[in-house]
């Protein structure tokens, strides 16, 4: 959960500002991401949950980043949590994709690849290939917005109440899936691409 909201920008001083301990916005980030699922088994009207739900995780990962620069020293607990938090609850969203009906493949797939570039980004790090800051395509604010947006259209299309929603919405479910999936993948070569061109360097 990191972001690049400046501190001295307006949102961020008044996140600095709101002095909410990290560990409370992790807390916030995987409760939201843990209705997710429980939402998407609905119909109609209450599916519209799914956006604030889905607004608190985004306002967690924004806020997470400032608050920890504002603690002296994270404790090693928090530092273990925050990357697991994040993978549970990108799980829980792959399954509401599931449950709206995207293939499993697809998301076993988009699972699997997104999976192996947070791995490969954290091993590189781990390196010392410290210019892999880069932002690429599979950027936690990119999977965040993919799925944001099919949320919306998902409850738009509900709450509309065609005759064929049900394959409207197995459609929009379907495509963040997907792209979900190569954006991963491209983010993932972007990263093989810098990393190699680093490693030919030492």
């Amino acid at each position: 959960m990191r972001t690049r909201v400046p501190a001295d920008s307006l949102l961020g001083r008044a996140i600095l500002s709101s002095r909410v301990p990290p560990w409370s916005v992790l807390a916030a980030s995987f409760a939201a991401s843990a209705a997710i699922p429980a939402v998407a088994l609905t119909t109609g009207a209450p599916l519209a949950l799914l956006l604030p739900l889905m607004g608190v995780v985004i306002i967690a990962d924004v806020s997470f980043g400032l608050l920890a620069t504002n603690v002296e020293k994270l404790s090693r607990r928090l530092l273990f949590f925050e990357p697991l938090v994040a993978r549970l609850g990108e799980a829980g969203w792959l399954l509401a994709l599931w449950h709206f009906g995207a293939p499993g493949w697809v998301i076993a797939l988009t699972c699997g690849t997104c999976w192996v570039y947070v791995q490969s980004r954290h091993r590189a790090r781990q390196l010392g290939l410290r210019q892999l800051g880069m932002t690429t395509l599979a950027e936690r604010n990119v999977r965040t917005t993919t799925v944001g947006l099919a949320f919306v259209a998902i409850a738009v299309i509900s709450i509309a109440g065609s005759s064929d929603q049900f394959s409207w919405i197995q459609g929009v479910a379907t495509i963040a899936a997907t792209a979900w999936m190569l954006l991963s993948s491209l983010g993932l070569l972007q990263l093989m691409v810098v990393a190699a061109s680093a490693l030919r360097e030492r």
